[in-house]
């Protein structure tokens, strides 16, 4: 599936690998859209409201927010079904910066510090600025489809001309392009890098698919502030 993700961490190499099991969860913003299909991550922008990726609206979706470990219950677990979910207006296959869409929540999410909100970037982070790329991924016990953990990455945000150079950004426009310069120690098995986050704000969330090789290609939040907030204010 498109949102599947294998970091490539070598020239030509792809890897997929477990992590090892944290202590705490390092994203309490992010949200688990559980289906009978693909696993896919969602953003807690709002009590009430989850920001994802529009290739994410799958048939029985739930939103799971909370403690994700397997055998482990802390009592922060929450699964809340959506009422109401709207993709951007121009999300298309041929328009895939715009791959965005959102969640209304069936009631508000019990915020705790397992599950929090986070706010929405306003403005384009400058080049060259390191943001924390957030996902899920599986810790080594876990042998089911469902990821367990949220795990975190440092990366660069690359400068709009140079993303336009790369065969992966050129053919984007409202893109946020991130650049993968190191080995990681942990590296993330089958869910997408789903949100880059730059001086704790949302700046950018994934486009549907990534393209391989050392750079990353994200929606650029920040351009669809207006949109987002015209649909969940006072909702």
């Amino acid at each position: 599936m498109a949102f599947i993700l294998y970091l490539s961490v070598l020239a030509g190499t792809f890897f997929s690998a477990h992590s090892s099991v944290q202590k705490d969860d390092h994203a309490p913003y992010l949200v688990y859209l559980k289906s009978h299909f693909n696993p896919c991550v969602g953003v807690l922008i709002k009590s009430n409201w989850v920001l994802a990726p529009a290739h994410c609206y799958l048939p029985n979706l739930k939103v799971m927010l909370g403690n994700f470990r397997i055998r482990v219950r802390d009592g922060t677990e929450q699964t809340i079904n959506p009422i109401q979910i709207i993709r951007y207006w121009n999300h298309s296959h041929s328009a895939p910066q715009d791959d965005l869409m959102l969640i209304k929540l069936a009631k508000p999410a019990t915020l705790n510090h397992k599950v929090q909100t986070l706010p929405l970037a306003t403005s384009t982070v400058r080049p060259g600025t390191n943001c924390l790329l957030s996902g899920l991924d599986w810790s080594q016990d876990n042998n089911s489809r469902h990821p367990d953990l949220r795990q975190n990455l440092e990366a660069p945000v690359m400068a709009d001309k140079d993303c336009q150079k790369t065969k992966q950004g050129k053919s984007h426009r409202n893109s946020l392009c991130v650049k993968f310069v190191k080995v990681f120690s942990r590296i993330f098995g089958e869910v997408a890098v789903a949100t880059v986050i730059c001086q704790n704000k949302l700046q950018g969330i994934e486009v549907g698919q990534f393209m391989g090789g050392d750079v990353g290609i994200y929606t650029n939040v920040q351009k669809y502030v207006t949109w987002i907030e015209n649909i969940t204010k006072n909702k």
